[in-house]
């Protein structure tokens, strides 16, 4: 199991990257093999990305794919004289100009240095002026280098970083080019291509990122989160007849109540008195989910769109929030602000054997070992019962000892899982594991005896961890436990033995195949 020493690695690559590269790449195992679950967790947002998906498809509208790059002239077409303010929110693209790299003697000589032989400067020349053209791409550069020079990657490294500085000492030059700051700035672009190509009503949507150059990221705030935007184009729709689109959509989430109010303060591209705040009730509070509203006809104009549209845009991320009871969207999109909660169901299915059986075969004997146990649990003792036999092997619980039983008074216990906590039961409860004390140790047990080559004693007496029963949970599953203060509770005396007696393969033994 590897676990590296970040420190030591850190401070080894700062004073020599290259060597430190290399040597490390010995830490990594080797020809293991990794057991996936059968099925990963969907991501929230993700989740509910596809989800409007599917009911906007449902709900006849046509997906689309829009642009993300626009240029800054976009948003003043769209906002007109409130465009400067609206800018202030968009994230600007800037490139990195390539510079001239001019090869004199000494620098020269310190690649031969670093390869140890001469090279082809006019082939190191060449691939440099490529370089700048942008005939060669930046990732490809070292692999330029080594081809066409002939020389390892970590020399093609090493030539970068060392004779070219000035690879390292670029400024970013701004463009005029913005990221989508929302979705309806594409619309534009779509409904103008369509209007006489399509037939009305053109009812489009789109589900992706927009990007918001936020002061902050906090609890109600991210600079990139996604939008469920619908736009219908027709020479008769209304914000009315948007307002029934809107509340049916709304119920394919499940509001059924849904309210719309008239913003004092209109964005322009919207026409004035036309823009409304969508709010739906849930869990008695009312909670704003989207933004609707008729675009200007100036703004149409300034895109050559001669006829009405309607836009409508949900926040997934806030939809989410709502859905899955979020107070801290940080908490909900990106796992490095808060490691993911783990329901009930979570933390059950989580629950996995330290051993157990690789065979059909030893799975019966697990079976049969938990079948027998069941079976004579309360027997005095002494006593001894075969679990199971075949012409390999001999199973049996014993109790030696007098005046006991066969089983303890917890061999039976439940494993369960309740408000985050794992706790046993007489009797399954809150969320059931569907495993009890007997059918994890036996599970240990025959691991042992499907392939006992010599007697053996599989024993357990008092359970004070899940380790007790041959039980783990994943790391991050026993944080979050701890992290919310909860317990792990499982205890109590099982006191089984379980005897495992190889049979030596004779004429007599060949074909029997009992248990008990």
């Amino acid at each position: 199991m590897a676990d590296f020493d970040v420190s030591s690695i850190r401070a080894r690559a700062k004073t020599d990257f290259t060597e430190t590269w290399l040597a490390t790449a010995e830490l990594l195992p080797r020809n293991t093999s990794v057991t996936l679950p059968s099925r990963g967790r969907p991501h929230p947002v993700r989740d509910l990305m596809q989800r409007s998906r599917e009911i906007l498809l449902a709900r006849g509208f046509d997906e689309a794919e829009n642009l993300t790059i626009l240029p800054d002239s976009d948003v003043m077409r769209q906002y007109g004289p409130e465009a400067l303010v609206i800018l202030d929110r968009a994230f600007y693209l800037a490139h990195l100009p390539r510079p001239e790299i001019g090869l004199s003697v000494q620098r020269v000589g310190q690649v031969e240095t670093i390869v140890g032989r001469p090279v082809d400067v006019e082939e190191l020349g060449s691939i440099l002026r490529a370089y700048k053209r942008g005939d060669i791409e930046a990732d490809d550069l070292i692999d330029a280098l080594m081809k066409r020079l002939g020389i390892a990657d970590t020399q093609a490294t090493e030539i970068i970083n060392k004779v070219f500085p000035e690879l390292y000492q670029l400024k970013p030059v701004p463009t005029d080019k913005t990221l989508r700051s929302h979705m309806t700035a594409t619309w534009f672009h779509t409904l103008a291509a369509l209007q006489d190509r399509a037939t009305h009503p053109v009812a489009l949507f789109a589900v992706g990122p927009r990007y918001r150059n936020e002061q902050r990221e906090d609890a109600h705030h991210l600079r990139v989160h996604h939008s469920a935007s619908i736009a219908i184009m027709d020479p008769q729709m209304s914000l009315e007849a948007g307002r029934d689109i809107t509340s049916q959509i709304l119920s394919d989430y499940g509001f059924e109540d849904v309210r719309f109010e008239t913003k004092s303060a209109t964005s322009k591209y919207y026409a004035p008195g036309f823009e409304e705040e969508v709010f739906v009730k849930y869990r008695g509070q009312w909670l704003e989910v989207a933004d609707i509203g008729m675009y200007s006809p100036v703004a149409l104009a300034n895109f050559e769109i001669r006829y009405p549209a309607f836009n409508a845009g949900m926040g997934i991320e806030r939809l989410a929030m709502i859905l899955h009871g979020s107070d801290d969207i940080r908490k909900l999109v990106y796992p490095q602000f808060s490691v993911v909660d783990f329901s009930d169901k979570d933390i059950a299915e989580s629950l996995t054997f330290l051993s157990q059986p690789k065979t059909d075969r030893g799975l019966k004997i697990a079976k049969a070992i938990e079948g027998s146990a069941r079976k004579h649990k309360d027997e005095p003792s002494p006593c001894e019962f075969v679990a199971y036999r075949d012409n390999k092997v001999e199973v049996k619980l014993v109790e030696r000892e007098h005046g006991k039983k066969l089983i303890g008074p917890a061999g039976f216990n439940e494993i369960c899982v309740g408000e985050g906590t794992i706790y046993s039961d007489i009797q399954p409860s809150g969320t059931y594991t569907g495993l009890n004390y007997m059918s994890a140790i036996a599970m240990a047990a025959a691991a042992m005896a499907e392939d006992a080559a010599e007697s053996r004693d599989f024993q357990v007496k008092m359970i004070r961890h899940l380790s007790d029963l041959n039980l783990e949970l994943p790391d991050a599953v026993r944080s979050h436990i701890e992290r919310q203060q909860k317990k792990i509770r499982v205890g109590g005396g099982v006191f089984v033995t379980v005897e495992i007696r190889p049979i030596m393969a004779t004429g007599e033994e060949k074909g029997s195949d009992k248990t008990g």
